[in-house]
Formats: C-alpha cells, sequence, structure tokens
C-alpha cells in the first residue's frame, strides 16, 4: 500500500521502515492504555516538538510505574491520528475535523516508544465514529464521508449518542476496517493492534433490522450479531497476519463475560478457544475484591476458564477508580494487589492498567498507587519474546 503523501516528522524520516523492523513485544505484558482524552492535552494544537516533548514524559512516566507496553488510541473515532488514506484526520491533532497538523504523531510517539524500550500496540475503535458535524468537515474522497452523505445504511445513529456508528454487518464496512488494520500495520512499526469493548452500541433492533430481514442464513437476531462481531475480528487478525506474522493482535473486552453477549454481542469464548481472531486477551476486569456482582478473583477464574487455547491472559484493571469508588479509593495499593494475584495467583501473562489521566493527572490518590503499582510489576518476570 503506497501513501498518498508523506508527512514529515519533525525533519526527521518520514515513517517506519517496516520492513526491517524487530517486533517488540514481551512474554509478560506490564501495559497502560493511554487514550485520546490522554492525548489531546499532548497533542492537539501543538507543535511537532512539543508534542514529542510530551509524549517522550508519557513514556518516561508509563517507564516509572514498571510498564513495558502502551496500547494508545489512534482511532478512536473512525479518525486517524497518523497518516492515513482510508480514515480522516482526528480532531485531536488540530481541534478540527479533518485537517492534518503537518507531522505524523503515530511516527513520533512509535520511534519515541521504541528509543525507551516500550512495546506500542495501535488501539483502534472499528465501529464507533465521530459526530455530524465532524463528518461535515471531511474531504470527500473518504468512503465514510460518502456512506455518511449517501445515507446508505452503512453508518446508524443510536438514541442518546451523538455519535454515528458502523454496522459490521455488511462486508463493505469490515472490509474497509481490516484494510484500516492492515494500513496501520504497512506503514508502521507497531508492535501490535489492540481494540476494547465498543462493538455493537445498542440492543434496539431497529439499529439494523433492514439488513437483518434481507439475510437468510440466521433467525436469531442475537446469533447473527454474533457472528458479525466475529467476522470482523477474524479479518483483522488475517488483515494483520498477511502484512506481519510477528504483530500481536489483541482485544479488551467487558469483563463481565455475559455483558459481551447480551449487549457487546462479542463471542469471546469463540475467539479464547479457536484459532485466526486474536492472539491475546485482555478482559476489563475492573472490579473490587468486594464487589457483589462480579467479585475480583471469582472473576479472573472465569476468564481462565476460557482460555483454552494459546490465547494469552492479560488483566484489564481498572486503575481510574481511584478517584471514585469507595473500595479503590479507600484501599490504597489495590490495583498492585490485583496485579500480583491475577499473575502470581491465576497465572496471567500481565496487566494493563486504565488509564493513563488517573494516575499521572495530580493528584494524591493517583501518586499513591504510582508506587504500588511499580513495586508490583517489578516483581514479574519478563522478557521480550
Amino acid at each position: 500500500m503506497e501513501k498518498a503523501s508523506v508527512i514529515p516528522v519533525c525533519g526527521e524520516k518520514n515513517y517506519t521502515d517496516v520492513e526491517t523492523s524487530h517486533k517488540l513485544n514481551y512474554t509478560v505484558q506490564k501495559a497502560i492504555w493511554i487514550s485520546y482524552i490522554d492525548l489531546a492535552d499532548m497533542l492537539t494544537g501543538k507543535s511537532c516538538e512539543e508534542f514529542r516533548v510530551n509524549f517522550s514524559q508519557a513514556c518516561d512516566n508509563a517507564l516509572s510505574i514498571g510498564c513495558n507496553t502502551l496500547y494508545v488510541h489512534v482511532r478512536p473515532f473512525g479518525d486517524a491520528i497518523y497518516d492515513s488514506e482510508l480514515y480522516p484526520a482526528s480532531r485531536y491533532i488540530t481541534g478540527m475535523a479533518g485537517e492534518q497538523g503537518g507531522f505524523d504523531p503515530l511516527d513520533i510517539m512509535i520511534q519515541t516508544a521504541h528509543d525507551k524500550g516500550l512495546s506500542f500496540h495501535a488501539w483502534i475503535n472499528p465501529l464507533r465514529c465521530e459526530n455530524e458535524e465532524c463528518f461535515q468537515n471531511y474531504d470527500d474522497s473518504f468512503l465514510l464521508k460518502k456512506w455518511y452523505d449517501e445515507g446508505d445504511g452503512y453508518l446508524e445513529q443510536v438514541d442518546g449518542d451523538s455519535h454515528l456508528w458502523l454496522d459490521p454487518a455488511y462486508d463493505e464496512v469490515r472490509q474497509l476496517i481490516a484494510e484500516g488494520a492492515a494500513e496501520l500495520a504497512e506503514n508502521y512499526d507497531i508492535d501490535g493492534l489492540h481494540f476494547d469493548d465498543y462493538f455493537y452500541p445498542t440492543i434496539d433492533e431497529d439499529f439494523d433490522a433492514q439488513c437483518f430481514s434481507a439475510q437468510t442464513e440466521f433467525d436469531d437476531l442475537a446469533k447473527w450479531r454474533l457472528n458479525n462481531i466475529s467476522l470482523m475480528v477474524g479479518e483483522i487478525y488475517s488483515a494483520v497476519k498477511a502484512v506481519d506474522k510477528d504483530i500481536l493482535v489483541g482485544v479488551s473486552p467487558q469483563g463481565n463475560m455475559e455483558n459481551n453477549y447480551e449487549y457487546m454481542y462479542a463471542d469471546v469464548k469463540k475467539w479464547c478457544s479457536e484459532e485466526g481472531y486474536i492472539d491475546y486477551i485482555c478482559p476489563q476486569i475492573y472490579f473490587g475484591y468486594e464487589n457483589s456482582v462480579k467479585p475480583y478473583k471469582d472473576t479472573l477464574q472465569q476468564w481462565a476458564d476460557i482460555c483454552t487455547t494459546d490465547i494469552t491472559l492479560v488483566a484489564g484493571l481498572g486503575a481510574y477508580k481511584i478517584d471514585s469508588e469507595s473500595e479503590f479509593s479507600e484501599n490504597i495499593g489495590i490495583i498492585g494487589r490485583q496485579i500480583n494475584d491475577a499473575v502470581v495467583s491465576y497465572n496471567y501473562a500481565g496487566a494493563a492498567v486504565y488509564g493513563y489521566g488517573s494516575l499521572f493527572g495530580g493528584s494524591d490518590r493517583g501518586v499513591q498507587e504510582q508506587e504500588c503499582i511499580e513495586i508490583a510489576f517489578d516483581k514479574l518476570d519478563t522478557s521480550v519474546k
């Protein structure tokens, strides 16, 4: 895939030489999510050099608590925080949707992370897109804009949500998503491709009623939607592996396993027991030990039970709760304790903490938990794969 244009990276090389790159992944992940919200503070409206300094500090902060892996948002809303032929530039670059900032943020992030020994997993949201105001700013050359203008069902809106959502039932939608994954794998030295729990945005039958009625393979809406998401995940996996088999593909579904089936239509048991979907799974086990519905240790075991193949299991932990939920706010070191329990007691291959802003936003509670996470991560043996 050729780039239509090349955006300079602060006077350095234009984009990573993927052909000669080495994929930097670890046997035990010690990860942190850096979301578009975190990136906005570092990136939006900043110069190339300002962003480089800001992201370098973020990497140093991650290293200070023992992290070896970053999950970084690069496509939060059907957009691109990188140079893309397929997706319009994210508003989180300059503040204006569709406007590129004169440099490639993703290349800066990958180079900076790798220089510091951090694995870089590009985090995408395959189906969630921007609001209508942003779509009106997009160039007509993008397929997403064409679908928006023509109103042919590929993009749908959900009551109470200003965002538009892609419908994964359409082959054309899944093809665009898979091509977007391949574009990232071909043009950038990413170590992994990561996506989270934003699958179907609603259980409302009206969301895709026309498409469901037009097909004949499934009588049950839920089974049909489960199949659509599995097709999407499998096609992403195949697209990435066709470029470079060493790039890891990972998913971070909801920690409540039943919710994945009842609300998200994510067939996590299938992905964890069959080849061709994912390399690692990082369920968002954002629950305390005292949770009445999903107590932490029971939920760890539930996820461990479904990983019957060589799928790597990583515990996603809710560090954001240290400022909001009593069990987390009142128990200093709870995230460190959860890391230890997941890896030592339940044989998870690492842990990931969400999110960056909660730990490094300047709160006293965040500083306290940083120290405990560092101690827990430092106890975990790991090596480059």
